[in-house]
């Protein structure tokens, strides 16, 4: 995009658009990029993978919290490639776009705007002025304006379907390793080390604070058990950390933090970027008597984690997943 404008000059002369959202990366989204690289491979066109940013709904209506993403533009646009999409294309959301014709929204961004030979889409996709253009009018007008379309249809799992607001509610009750299980990976909290106020390092367990980007969904209060990782001296640390997330009720503490303490770890790590990927919830956030009774039960989560003896040993499982390279180059290039 260049001054609101798709620069054709950047993209090859066609390609296979996978198009939708996509907040969250989850196995749905990849199973639909899996079937756009298997059309890729017929047609020989590369795969672009068009998005949009901010979410349509906040927008179009009620946001029902998506002003917070699974995944916002920065994190999306590193995981793409990981997933199939050799282009990627996040056009901005505004009351312009959100006016726009469903024929028009075809003309000048499938046909003119990307050289769309073929388009890959959810069942649920919709497109255009108040999200009346359907997978059926694309097929319609593609057999009109010479591009083809397949409709992806939902994916399953435990006989529901796998959608983003499954996610989110999840994240937000603080099921993390149901989470995990719908995106095919931990999901991951992201953001620069800066300094608290200190309480922990004076109770013997030093806390890393993160500050997470303000559209960035933050999963619900509470105590969990996750990885964190980093960019050290010789390459990327992964370690096991025990993270609160709320408000510090014990001291009396205001707003939502995102605190992770790294057992047996000795070092610097403010102004570092750091990543948490969260396996499983030990506990809600309490509030203890004074400071002491608060390091016990720290001590007592810390024990949880190392055991992975929770409801679905998350952490014993977790030594075994795979993450997309995009983590990694997200790290490597802050």
């Amino acid at each position: 995009m260049r001054n609101g404008k798709l620069d054709r000059a950047l993209l090859p002369q066609r390609v296979v658009a996978a198009i939708g959202v996509f907040d969250g990366f989850h196995l749905g989204h990849r199973a639909l990029l899996s079937e756009a690289k298997r059309v890729s491979g017929l047609e020989g066109y590369p795969v672009l993978l068009m998005t949009f940013h901010p979410h349509p709904r906040t927008l179009t209506g009620n946001s029902g919290g998506h002003e917070r993403l699974l995944t916002p533009r920065e994190e999306k646009a590193f995981l793409a490639e990981d997933f199939g999409a050799s282009y990627f294309l996040s056009v901005d959301f505004t009351r312009e776009l959100a006016a726009t014709s469903p024929d028009d929204f075809v003309t000048d961004y499938l046909v003119q705007g990307v050289g769309v030979a073929h388009v890959v889409c959810g069942f649920n996709f919709t497109f255009g002025y108040k999200g009346s253009g359907t997978p059926g009018d694309l097929k319609r007008w593609g057999s009109e304006q010479g591009f083809g379309v397949t409709v992806v249809p939902p994916f399953e799992m435990d006989g529901e379907i796998v959608s983003s607001t499954r996610i989110r509610n999840s994240l937000e009750k603080g099921e993390v390793s149901h989470a995990a299980r719908l995106l095919g990976r931990p999901y991951c909290l992201y953001g620069r080390v800066e300094r608290g106020d200190g309480r922990g390092r004076r109770i013997g367990l030093p806390t890393c604070n993160i500050s997470v980007p303000d559209d960035k969904l933050i999963p619900g209060n509470g105590v969990y058990a996750a990885y964190t990782r980093f960019l050290g001296e010789s390459g990327i640390e992964c370690h096991p950390s025990v993270v609160n997330i709320g408000t510090r009720p014990t001291f009396g503490g205001k707003g939502i933090r995102v605190e992770c303490h790294i057992p047996g770890f000795r070092g610097n790590l403010y102004d570092r970027e750091m990543q948490v990927f969260f396996l499983e919830k030990i506990r809600d956030e309490l509030h203890f008597p004074d400071a002491s009774s608060l390091r016990e039960r720290v001590l007592e989560d810390i024990k949880f984690l190392w055991s992975g003896m929770g409801p679905e040993g998350a952490w014993l499982k977790a030594r075994s997943f795979t993450l997309p390279g995009g983590y990694d180059r997200m790290l490597q290039t802050h």
